[in-house]
C-alpha cells in the first residue's frame, strides 16, 4: 500500500515519494510491534527532533570557528541541555510499559540473521532499543 502511493506520488512529488521510500522500514517496524495508535502516533512525530535540532541551531549559530571536534560536541551538548526545558511528556506516556512489553517479545522470537534478510535492519533496531531500555 505504502509502495504503491509511493508510485502514485512520483511524478507529481518526487521528494515525498522518496521519503515514504526511505521511511518504510521504520514505518513498518512500529506497526509490527502491535502497539497502541496513540503510542504509534507519538513514536513516528519528528517533532521533538526538528525542535532539537533547532535549538542547537540557535545556541551555536555566534560560533563562527570551531577549533575542534570536542568544542562542537560541548556546543551541540549545551544545545540539547536547553531544548530539555522545553521537552514536554509524551502524550501515551502511560502506554510505555506496553511498547516495553513487545520490545521484549520480539527480542525472545529473535533468531540469528543472515544479512540477506530484508528484515534484519528493523530487528537490530529493536534489538539495540531494548538493550537501551533494560541497561536504564
Amino acid at each position: 500500500m505504502l509502495r504503491n502511493l509511493a508510485r502514485r506520488l512520483e511524478r507529481q512529488a518526487p521528494g515525498s515519494a522518496a521519503s515514504i521510500l526511505e521511511g518504510l522500514d521504520e514505518i513498518l517496524c512500529v506497526v509490527r510491534l502491535g502497539i497502541p495508535y496513540q503510542l504509534r502516533r507519538s513514536l513516528a512525530c519528528t517533532n521533538i527532533i526538528e525542535n532539537l535540532n533547532a535549538t542547537i541551531r540557535q545556541v551555536t549559530r555566534n560560533v563562527k570557528r570551531w577549533r575542534h571536534a570536542s568544542m562542537a560536541l560541548r556546543w551541540v551538548a549545551a544545545g540539547m541541555m536547553e531544548a530539555s526545558k522545553g521537552f514536554r511528556r509524551l502524550k501515551a506516556y502511560e502506554q510505555l510499559p506496553k511498547l516495553r512489553k513487545a520490545l521484549l517479545n520480539i527480542e525472545k522470537r529473535r533468531r540469528p540473521a543472515s544479512n540477506d534478510n530484508p528484515r534484519l535492519g528493523c530487528k537490530r533496531k529493536i534489538a539495540v532499543m531494548t538493550k537501551m531500555r533494560t541497561a536504564a
